[in-house]
């Protein structure tokens, strides 16, 4: 067995006994795992959201109107968590970071982007990225990113290490095959934040109360975990199922069980042109079987 599709039996495999029922901690997993199957030193799992951006509007607004609001990392300590944060909060806006801009306008397809599609002929230090990269003693990153709907993708970005080889063709096609897989744990984490598209957004404490649910507990023991009266907890409970389209915890647990069927519904994504035909994505291959005979 060739040693990328090794590495990449290995990930999934550690994601199937990862913790099921803590979202953000399978979400962390799916970011190691992203990492471990692309031979890089660390990656990173991000929601972005799109908002509506009028016409008149479009020249001056790079990144479409879309925003990151959910970042899972691994390879970084609180420290480099602070760092990045002040980064992030003193630096260029997102409408001039070539890489964001490059992912905003390929919006809507199913696309893996090496540094030549992300920052075209520069070199990561001449982008507004590179004093990021080098403070985690990274020199190389390639970002995936999964079409959920018309307003939410999921984004995978996975970092090598200054020295190591750079990312090429053959790595843009394993992390797509990487996410295609992992799919049904995407689409926990989505419905965890309440972002498949027949759900409304669930709030930082409706997320844990949600969590909770899933751990089976009682109202009164939501109500004791989160510091609630049992009228508050009860009151959350209804919300997260009006929000989430159900009726009761049994139709949660439900939903959250058959997140593999929810995610062979949303199959197959649009193709970015490098990824079609691709062999082992079967994105490509359902594209390539349906396609109208010449």
């Amino acid at each position: 067995m060739p040693l990328y599709w090794q590495r990449l039996s290995d990930a999934l495999s550690a994601l199937a006994i990862a913790p099921q029922h803590h979202p953000n901690l399978l979400a962390e997993a799916i970011a190691e795992q992203a990492a471990c199957a692309l031979a890089g030193h660390r990656a990173f799992l991000l929601i972005i959201t799109r908002d509506r951006v009028l016409p008149r509007n479009l020249k001056s607004e790079p990144i479409q109107g879309w925003t990151p609001i959910h970042n899972y990392a691994t390879g970084t300590t609180p420290m480099h968590q602070a760092r990045i944060q002040e980064w992030m909060r003193t630096r260029v806006p997102l409408n001039d970071v070539p890489s964001s801009v490059a992912i905003a306008r390929s919006a809507g397809l199913f696309r893996v982007l090496l540094r030549e599609d992300l920052i075209e002929a520069r070199a990561w230090d001449q982008t507004p990225s590179g004093e990021m990269l080098e403070m985690l003693g990274s020199g190389d990153r390639m970002i995936g990113a999964l079409p959920c709907s018309e307003t939410v993708e999921i984004v995978i970005g996975v970092d090598r290490a200054i020295g190591q080889p750079v990312f090429n063709h053959d790595d843009q096609l394993a992390l797509a095959r990487f996410m295609e897989r992992c799919g049904p744990y995407l689409v926990r984490v989505l419905m965890s934040h309440g972002l498949l598209s027949h759900q409304a957004p669930l709030t930082p404490r409706e997320r844990e109360c949600y969590e909770l649910l899933l751990d089976s507990l009682t109202e009164r023991e939501i109500a004791e975990v989160m510091g609630l009266t049992p009228r508050s907890a009860h009151q959350y409970v209804s919300r997260i199922y009006q929000k989430l389209g159900l009726n009761s915890r049994a139709q949660l647990m439900s939903e959250w069980l058959i997140a593999g069927q929810i995610f062979e519904d949303m199959l197959p994504f649009p193709l970015h042109p490098r990824l079609a035909g691709a062999r082992g994505l079967r994105c490509a291959e359902m594209a390539t079987s349906t396609a109208a005979p010449v």
